[in-house]
């Protein structure tokens, strides 16, 4: 006599690959990805600020001269006597910051970041570019983090430039084998100087 049963049971047979048992139903989300958003500088920790093709920092090239009297609370402003239209920014321990505005425009035509006398030595607050360049790195830290730079063989102020891929760049200027100073702008220019 043959019995057959009605009842499933639990097999104790493994399962066969291709075929796996799933107790929890699928869900799906109806939310995209949300892409990171941009952080922006800390304006109390200029270290941390990345030197760019248009900024240094908050600092962009192109906005107005009163944004950057706003986000460089951190700092000491000055105008020099005679020279109103380069506005200065200084603090202990970090490279002189030069915004000026040659044209009277009102608008921040380049920003200038000086090291001055002790480059070298204010290489750990200075900002650095995404490849680690900034004031006081060496020409040879220079040379390989941009292979493709130029040497600008300017008669007043030798240079090196970098550019993008469109009409910004970033130009170092080298003192005794460190950069002295950076300038971002729209051209591969180093003003010998600001004032006039």
């Amino acid at each position: 006599m043959l019995l057959l049963g009605g009842c499933a049971g639990s097999s104790s047979e493994p399962p066969v690959a291709g075929h796996a048992q799933s107790t929890t139903p699928a869900t799906t989300s109806s939310t995209p990805a949300l892409s990171p958003t941009p952080t922006a500088p800390n304006l109390d920790d200029p270290a941390s600020w990345v030197i760019g093709f248009t900024s240094i920092g908050p600092l962009t090239v192109g906005s107005e001269l009163s944004e950057a009297a706003q986000v460089m609370t951190s700092f000491t402003s000055t105008v020099y006597d005679g020279c109103p239209s380069v506005v200065a920014y200084g603090r202990t321990g970090f490279p002189t910051v030069l915004v000026p505005d040659r044209l009277g425009t009102g608008i921040v035509e380049q920003v200038v970041l000086q090291g001055g006398a002790d480059a070298a030595g204010l290489s750990v607050n200075s900002p650095h570019t995404e490849a680690g360049i900034g004031i006081g790195s060496t020409l040879d830290e220079l040379m390989a983090a941009y292979p493709a730079i130029t040497y600008q063989d300017d008669a007043l102020t030798p240079h090196y430039a970098l550019p993008d891929d469109g009409a910004n760049w970033i130009n170092f200027s080298m003192s005794e084998g460190v950069v002295r100073d950076i300038v971002v702008r729209a051209s591969p220019v180093v003003a010998k100087e600001y004032c006039g």
